[in-house]
């Protein structure tokens, strides 16, 4: 049956019970953000140059395993900032954790050349969250960034992620990270894509809601004060989305600085893709649904109701959208046979509609400069609703059933050890 002659022998109400899946669980995400950004986009927030009398203090801390290679391109791209140019006090501080490379040699040497101010060194792996707790100790300065190394940055990007903290209620700033190598492989653009939508894009969204839940741990910035009340990071597979988190239950603002932009490299290949995918989505559990699911119960004392919107959105968005799916694909072949292929087409036509109109969106925001990834759109659609969402449905039944999140890598099984008699 032509798709076009179906739909428009379709009622309302037949429409709406036979796409259900898309029409009540993912179609409001995409009508209630293109709303938001629309009305956003009438209010654009003022930007502001600071005079350089009244340039903040700052502390850089990098942390990082094996990071030798890089290391020093990214304390490079740090001095290049207009903040430091113009003579902001920027203190660099880098923790090796327990590498087997010569990353230390490295920092030693940096350190030597003035470049960066404190090294220290873990003989032994204890994470990320011990690396940049041990940093936070060192760092001099009221405000800290909190960087992976892999990461370079803007001009602009730490004075305009700066000025936000003029409003003391803020206690995190998240800044916008793209893609650095989306060149590299089909995978690499499907990321670009990917980050353009959901971070530039998908951030700003939640920003204007005041639901923000992740200050991502490639490029975000702090409130010292606001770490040392939270406790710092805990030991989390997804420490970042963890921490934040836990400031907002402290009461503080989360922030998103969309033009305070950093460039990362992401994996290349699909098995790489696959292992980091793997590892965040199962953080969907561990932070949203153990964690800190008693924000959703307004008997507590700490109640908010924006944190309670933030768990919500996980949940519905991230978590049952992924679980629903398949149920979705055994009831449609069930209830209408043959004709499912034709509404699984019609959909993928919708989504991919959906989405360019989405990365239209973001791109433009960013100035333009990813507009030519829009040839990849098709395969960008393809992916997001295949092996995407089937590598998000694996990692949430592992960690549900399995609680795998606990043997992840990423942790030092050591020191996860420990977490887990606590």
């Amino acid at each position: 049956m032509n798709v076009l002659s179906f739909l428009s022998s379709l009622d309302l109400v037949t429409f709406v019970l036979l796409f259900w899946y898309t029409a009540v669980l993912d179609l409001p995400r995409y009508t209630i953000g293109a709303l938001i950004v629309a009305v956003a986009a009438l209010f654009p927030p003022p930007r502001r140059r600071r005079h350089p009398a009244t340039l903040p203090s700052f502390s850089v801390l990098l942390v990082g395993h094996n990071e030798e290679k890089v290391l020093r391109t990214c304390v490079a791209s740090l001095w290049e900032q207009t903040i430091a140019q113009q003579g902001g006090q920027m203190e660099v501080i880098v923790v090796d954790d327990g590498s087997t490379d010569a990353m230390y040699d490295v920092a030693r040497s940096l350190r030597a050349q003035g470049w960066i101010h404190k090294a220290f060194r873990l003989h032994y792996r204890g994470g990320k969250s011990a690396g940049v707790n041990m940093a936070i100790g060192a760092a001099s300065n009221d405000i800290v960034i909190i960087a992976d190394i892999d990461t370079t940055f803007d001009r602009d990007a730490f004075e305009i992620i700066l000025g936000y903290f003029d409003d003391p209620t803020v206690g995190a700033v998240s800044g916008n990270i793209g893609v650095r190598n989306a060149d590299a492989s089909l995978v690499a653009r499907h990321q670009a894509i990917e980050y353009c939508i959901g971070i530039s894009l998908g951030r700003r969204i939640m920003d204007v809601l005041g639901i923000l839940s992740i200050v991502s741990g490639a490029f975000g910035a702090f409130r010292r004060q606001a770490l040392d009340e939270v406790g710092r990071q805990d030991v989390e597979v997804g420490e970042d989305a963890d921490l934040t988190m836990k400031l907002r239950r402290a009461g503080w603002r989360i922030r998103f600085a969309p033009e305070a932009l950093a460039l990362t490299d992401v994996p290349v290949t699909l098995t790489q893709l696959t292992g980091q995918r793997m590892r965040w989505d199962r953080g969907l559990i561990t932070i949203w649904t153990r964690k800190f699911r008693g924000a959703l119960d307004p008997r507590r004392v700490t109640f908010q109701f924006a944190d309670a919107m933030v768990i919500v959105d996980i949940l519905f968005f991230q978590i049952a959208l992924a679980l629903v799916f398949p149920v979705y694909m055994v009831w449609l072949f069930y209830s209408v046979g043959d004709l499912a292929i034709t509404v699984i087409v019609t959909t993928l036509i919708a989504y991919a509609v959906l989405d360019l109109l989405a990365f239209l969106t973001a791109a433009a925001l960013d100035g333009g400069r990813l507009l030519g990834l829009a040839v990849y759109m098709p395969f960008y659609t393809a992916m997001q609703i295949s092996i995407m969402r089937l590598i998000r449905i694996v990692a949430i039944m592992q960690e549900l059933i399995f609680r795998s999140s606990y043997r992840d890598p990423y942790v030092p099984e050591r020191v996860m050890q420990v977490v887990e008699r606590v």
